[in-house]
């Protein structure tokens, strides 16, 4: 006999399994999908050649030459310096602390990060000659820009000074030109570059017009004017041009803090290193703790140079740090530079190894005048003396 429900009651109906599945399957696509997207960093655009464009000021151009957002700096610095546990506030980004204020971004005529890139390669604004960053190009062996480039390959029995005087330029000069240090020997089928009018620089990918004339000091003007190139040209990483008037001396200054050896980082500066990496006793805090990095005995106001090239990534206040300055460098690598009295560069700049970028001070938590130097991979700190010549 069939037993029918109570009125007032329906029987259940049966949880359609497949539904279920299809209704987890978009919640968890929903939560899954953004978070790949953050991590990757979203679409790229493809990147163009560094052009030269016109140098006509716009309020555009002047936007371009804004700070940075906060917030993704604020958070990302805080990162970097998490592990060392002696920053937890977020910084004052882009500012110096309260001794010397950071530079500016130089005016749109002279000098200028680029803004997001557009799609086209011509932008629509026109900020500065330099708004445009070089990218590698398709050629593995891109030719020398500047119309006063002579090279030579080198043969057997070749010297530096007897390629020198074959080109009509000094040993020091070809040795700046190929960045060559005192101890390297020459490879057969090397190929040697030089130019009586200057020292030939080799474009880095990202690496803009400005960012060579403010590591150089020489004006834009004449960088596009003694290498040919006019509004509309376009050059590429790996592209090398003539820094008219330049002289050997930021390449001897690296030859210098690298005691003459290739190394990925030189030493920010000559001076005792009075505190090494590891744990110890602060001296002012008198409390047991690791020091991430190694203190170097300078006088206040010592310039500080690049350890390697890269972007400055940030200047700012940091808790224990004072006036600090991080570059980013290849591969996630950062070189930090604490106490110091101010900065000699602005943050987006791309800068060399040697090039100077701060002077030295005393603040923050201090026990007299010093440098304090770390190296770190992504926001771990690793020992400098392992990495410096």
């Amino acid at each position: 006999m069939t037993s029918r429900p109570r009125y007032g009651t329906s029987s259940a109906k049966p949880i359609r399994k497949d539904r279920v599945l299809i209704a987890l399957i978009v919640v968890a696509a929903c939560v899954v999908i953004p978070v790949l997207l953050l991590r990757s960093g979203g679409t790229r655009q493809s990147e163009d050649g560094l052009t030269v464009l016109s140098e006509n000021p716009s309020d555009q151009a002047a936007a371009a030459l804004a700070t940075p957002a906060s917030t993704s700096v604020d958070a990302a610095v805080d990162q970097i310096l998490s592990p060392s546990g002696t920053s937890s506030a977020k910084p004052a980004t882009g500012t110096a602390a309260s001794t010397t204020a950071a530079p500016a971004k130089p005016a749109a005529s002279t000098a200028s990060a680029p803004a997001a890139k557009p799609a086209s390669s011509a932008p629509a604004a026109a900020p500065s000659t330099s708004d445009s960053k070089a990218t590698k190009p398709a050629s593995t062996n891109p030719p020398a820009t500047g119309s006063s480039v002579v090279s030579h390959t080198v043969k057997k029995g070749d010297t530096v000074s007897g390629v020198a005087t074959a080109l009509g330029v000094s040993a020091a000069l070809l040795r700046a030109s190929n960045r060559l240090y005192e101890s390297q020997p020459l490879e057969v089928g090397q190929v040697l570059y030089a130019s009586r009018a200057g020292v030939i620089h080799t474009i880095k990918s990202g690496q803009t017009l400005t960012d060579i004339s403010l590591t150089y000091s020489v004006p834009v003007g004449k960088l596009t004017a003694a290498n040919g190139l006019t509004t509309g040209s376009t050059i590429y990483a790996g592209s090398r041009i003539v820094i008219p008037g330049a002289t050997s001396a930021l390449w001897d200054t690296v030859s210098g803090l690298s005691k003459g050896v290739r190394s990925d980082y030189i030493w920010p500066l000559g001076g005792k290193v009075v505190s090494g990496f590891g744990w110890r006793v602060h001296e002012v805090l008198k409390q047991k703790q690791h020091h991430d990095g190694i203190d170097i005995d300078v006088p206040e106001g010592t310039v500080v140079r690049a350890s390697a090239p890269g972007r400055v990534y940030f200047y700012g206040e940091q808790p224990g740090y004072g006036n600090v300055l991080i570059i980013e460098h290849a591969s996630k690598g950062y070189s930090l530079y604490g106490h110091l009295s101010s900065s000699l560069v602005y943050v987006g700049q791309y800068v060399e190894a040697g090039q100077r970028v701060a002077l030295s001070g005393n603040t923050g938590v201090s026990s007299g005048p010093h440098l304090h130097f770390e190296l770190r991979n992504g926001e771990f700190p690793v020992d400098p003396m392992r990495y410096l010549p």
